[in-house]
């Protein structure tokens, strides 16, 4: 019995001694350090202009809304989904 459970403890032992060496020798962290840095990737946002006078034009102004607003769905789907098709 007691045999038994030190051979059960010894099996244990090696097999996460052998886990941790073969996880500790190949899992590499990579870092990847070859992109410029983000303040120079925020920089080109600086270059972009954006042109609102589309909003102060006169056929802009002139679209209207057809339908109702908001959506009202009505009535859809069925009470239960489980129930049998009729």
């Amino acid at each position: 019995m007691i045999q038994s459970k030190v051979l059960l403890g010894f099996i244990i032992f090696i097999g996460s001694a052998v886990g941790y060496l073969y996880y500790s020798q190949t899992s590499e962290i990579f870092v990847d350090t070859g992109g410029p840095p983000i303040s120079q990737e925020l920089e080109k946002f600086d270059k972009i202009k954006l042109d609102f006078s589309i909003l102060e034009d006169e056929r802009f102004k002139a679209l209207e809304v057809y339908g109702e607003i908001p959506v009202n769905p009505g009535v859809t789907g069925r009470r239960n989904i489980f129930a049998p098709i009729e």
